[in-house]
């Protein structure tokens, strides 16, 4: 499954510094839900990565999940200023 994580600049410094995102790690299921939280919360970085084993549903409407592993393998895929 492609997974969409959205995120702050000092919260994707401490993945840097770390080397995974650490659980528990939510992430939406479509990059359209993911870019709507973005805006609603005022994140302004979007990962991507991919998982397959350990995804549980959260009872919010949009396809959003939640996992306990730590992600290392993941990949920025939108950066914008403008929701900070």
């Amino acid at each position: 499954m492609r997974a969409y994580h959205c995120t702050t600049p000092k919260k994707f410094e401490r993945y840097k510094t770390t080397g995974a995102i650490l659980p528990p790690v939510r992430f939406w299921s479509t990059e359209y839900s993911a870019r709507k939280w973005m805006k609603k919360t005022g994140r302004s970085i979007l990962l991507v990565f991919d998982i397959s084993e350990r995804v549980f549903p959260l009872p919010v409407k949009g396809g959003a999940f939640w996992t306990d592993q730590m992600i290392r393998n993941y990949q920025i895929h939108f950066e914008n200023d403008f929701y900070s």
